[in-house]
Parts: C-alpha cells; structure tokens; sequence
C-alpha cells in the first residue's frame, strides 16, 4: 500500500518535462488541499488501486500494414471498414474554406457506425457526493488504463453481436429508468478527427440504500480525489474529463 509520501515522491522512470510538471501541479494542489490525514489515505489507496489495475493490463502492441488486418477492409468506395460493419469507417473528404490556413485540402476521417454514451453514475453519502470511474485499458493510450467514466459505448456495436460483451451497466446507460436522470446533454467529438458526430452524455444518480457490486476496475471516487488525477495528467482520460464538465 502506497503511503502519503509515497504520493508525493517525484514519479519514478518519467523523466519527460511535461511527466515531472504534472506531478508537481498534482503536488502542490494536494498540499494545498488536504489537511486531514483521512484525505491523504484515500489518495494513496486510490492511487493503489490504479497502480493494480494497471499492473494486471499489459497490451502488446505491433504495427502492421493495413492489408494485413483480418477483420478490416477496403471496399468498392475506398473506405476501411469492418467486415460487419460495425465500429466505424474510415472515410475521405475534400475540404475548401477560405478561412483556415489554407484554402482547401483533403483528408481521412472517422465516421462513427452511431452515437456513443458518456455515462457517468453519482452518489451521495453523508453529504458527500462520490462517482464510479473505471480504470480502462486501451490501445491508444499513452499508458495503457486511465481513468475513465462509468460507461462509455456505441449501443450500435453490440447490437446482434454475442461475440461483444455488454459493459458494464450499458443496459442501465442505454434506457435510464432504474438510476433517476440528473442530467443528459449531447457533445461534439474533435472535428477533425471525427465526421459530425456527437456523444450523449448521461449522469445518473445512484438510489439510496441501493446495493451495487463493483467488478475491480470499478472504484467510487469523491470530487476531491478526481481533482487530484486531472492534475496528474494523463490519468484521466478525455471522456471523464468531458463528463465531468457537464457538472460545471
């Protein structure tokens, strides 16, 4: 079990710039934050529980030649796409506007097979309002797990699909009715990364004396200890911070 001053030792094996000012901006806002020793051990015990979940997700990577992909394909458009069609598609456009660097030019881009969910579950004890992130592994990532909200999915990809295993509370997510709505907004994705699409946000709010079992990469966090990983970082991933500026 990490310590205190085990927290606020300097990362060890990140000797990047950008990895030693995260650590210290996650440093000074938790020295300045924190004046009950209670708070410091919830910080080292999440900070734990991270550091666990990411030593038993290790992702061997390898590039290859999109050719060489046995699910993915070129087809009579030219677009890569799924041999189910499912996930999204890889797409080219033509872009002319007079008001960017240049005045046109062309591209690839992700379209999307639907809209995604952003879900996120709240609760409240004692006054305290605390959310259940999970710590997930992804390809992309820099490291491997980030924190991430409590769901993020494309319904449309699991639709006729036994092979996919349904996340975590994607029934609940997906048709709220058993968790009261708190709030629901759509957002953007990046717009040059992603053709027009848009992720529904949900927040639901968990019933008092409501019996949930966690899977292990499942931890309630208070505001206070999420504040400290959006100063980590790369701990927190882009579709928790998004999440969590709907409560702003």
């Amino acid at each position: 079990m990490r310590t205190a001053a085990d927290i606020l030792s300097p990362p060890e094996g990140r000797g990047s710039l950008v990895a030693c000012r995260a650590a210290d901006a996650a440093v000074q806002w938790l020295l300045g934050h924190c004046d009950e020793p209670a708070f410091l051990r919830s910080i080292a015990e999440a900070v734990q529980w991270l550091d666990d979940v990411k030593a038993r997700n290790h992702m061997l990577q390898e590039r290859v030649g999109l050719n060489s992909l046995a699910d993915w394909r070129r087809d009579a458009q030219g677009r890569i796409v799924h041999r189910e069609g499912r996930f999204f598609t890889i797409i080219g456009i033509r872009v002319s506007s007079p008001a960017r660097e240049v005045a046109s030019w062309s591209q690839p881009i992700l379209n999307n097979a639907g809209t995604g969910i952003i879900g996120m579950l709240v609760k409240e004890e004692q006054g305290v309002a605390s959310f259940l992130v999970q710590a997930k592994a992804e390809v992309g990532n820099r490291q491997a797990v980030q924190l991430a909200p409590t769901v993020q999915f494309t319904q449309e990809n699991y639709a006729d699909s036994p092979q996919l295993k349904k996340p975590f509370l994607f029934d609940e997510f997906s048709s709220p009715g058993v968790f009261p709505l708190i709030r629901e907004s759509r957002q953007s994705e990046e717009g040059a990364r992603f053709y027009r699409e848009q992720q529904v946000h949900r927040i639901l709010r968990l019933p008092e004396r409501y019996e949930l079992d966690l899977p292990p990469d499942f931890r309630w966090m208070t505001a206070n200890e999420l504040r400290y990983f959006l100063h980590c970082g790369e701990q927190v991933n882009s579709c928790c911070r998004s999440i969590l500026a709907c409560l702003l």
